[in-house]
């Protein structure tokens, strides 16, 4: 009889495979993360279970708020988001992945503590931000998302200078409702979530941007085909495909 049973006690983080999967740093939100890797399986684009991309999801959900760390001038998520890093780094992973705008506001820091690769989301968004309006020194961005993503110039294009004082002003006044749809997708509330999203696009919209980036990962998944509409841009779809690009490109 052929022994099929696996040994009892392995090597800890053992992986079987030659390849190291993806590393997915998730719990900012659960929901957030969930959309990540329903993305990560449409855009995949293959036949077969054995095909699509492996992965490792570390889901531990109590990391400190991340906008208000950074509005206080706290790095307590910094710490909670390497230590799952390092975790996943350590588990054999070959590069790691975070799906929430606002923890890449360190991102310098966590890619300098890691020996593998961070897969950037603000770094990629360079990308359509360019095919978007031409030259991205010259773009007007509109962020919708946290507080602190609002306000730190993550992205392209964000500041007062790009819009003036009139336009900025209105900008600021898009936070709070920006605040209520992110507070409703986490407490569940989806319905509401999602028509107070369309209000808040075209609210947007109205201030004539070159781009609106779903800043959020709460906003990314309830987007549904918004980020198919024009000047709309939706970082999470965007790192999934990175993703799918990295472990294509055969990295070990």
């Amino acid at each position: 009889m052929v022994d099929v049973i696996p040994q009892r006690n392995p090597s800890l983080f053992q992986l079987p495979g030659k390849r190291k999967p993806l590393g997915v740093v998730g719990g900012m939100g659960s929901l957030a993360t969930a959309k990540f890797l329903e993305v990560l399986a449409q855009e995949s684009e293959v036949e077969n279970d054995q095909d699509h991309i492996p992965f490792i999801t570390l889901s531990l959900p109590d990391i400190s708020d991340r906008s208000r760390a950074i509005t206080i001038g706290s790095d307590a998520p910094l710490r909670q988001i390497l230590e799952r890093a390092l975790w996943l780094e350590k588990a054999g992973c070959g590069a790691i992945a975070i799906p929430c705008n606002t923890a890449h506001f360190w991102a310098s820091e966590i890619r300098y503590a890691l020996s593998i690769e961070l897969i950037n989301m603000i770094e990629l968004i360079r990308t359509p931000l360019h095919v978007t309006s031409g030259k991205i020194r010259d773009i007007r961005t509109i962020v919708l998302g946290t507080s602190a993503t609002m306000m730190q110039p993550l992205y392209p294009g964000t500041n007062k200078q790009c819009f003036g004082d009139e336009v900025w002003q209105s900008i600021s006044e898009l936070r709070d409702s920006t605040a209520t749809v992110i507070t409703d997708v986490k407490a569940g509330n989806i319905t509401r979530a999602k028509e107070n999203l369309q209000q808040l696009v075209q609210d947007a919209r109205s201030l004539n941007p070159d781009a609106i980036i779903l800043g959020c990962s709460e906003l990314s998944a309830i987007s549904g085909g918004l980020a198919a509409d024009g000047n709309i841009i939706d970082p999470i779809t965007i790192l999934a495909k990175e993703c799918i690009k990295w472990w294509n490109g055969g990295q070990m």
